[in-house]
């Protein structure tokens, strides 16, 4: 008996986790409740993060006022990038 509510108590765990993720809390509780938590916990870390708090610099779409074209290898940088990540070119931040 005692299994069965520590399994419950894991499969809420990850219907949170994926809340957390951004995906349905309550689908991945029953998933996890059926199959298993530790099933359920590993496809919910390995599957992409969908919360609006996930959108980091690195990962944002270039528009005109962030990002500026190197003048020696023309790929797209952050305008306040010192240097060119793709070829090491120094640069001039622009504010």
């Amino acid at each position: 008996m005692e299994v069965f509510f520590i399994w419950l108590l894991f499969a809420i765990g990850v219907g949170a986790l994926a809340s957390k993720r951004g995906r349905s809390g309550f689908g991945w509780f029953i998933i996890s409740a059926i199959l298993s938590p530790l099933i359920g916990v590993i496809l919910v870390l390995i599957m992409n993060d969908l919360s609006p708090r996930a959108v980091t610099a690195e990962n944002e779409a270039p528009t005109a006022e962030s990002h500026v074209r190197c003048p020696d290898c023309r790929e797209l940088v952050r305008s306040d990038a010192r240097k060119c990540k793709h070829c090491g070119t120094s640069l001039v931040p622009v504010a």
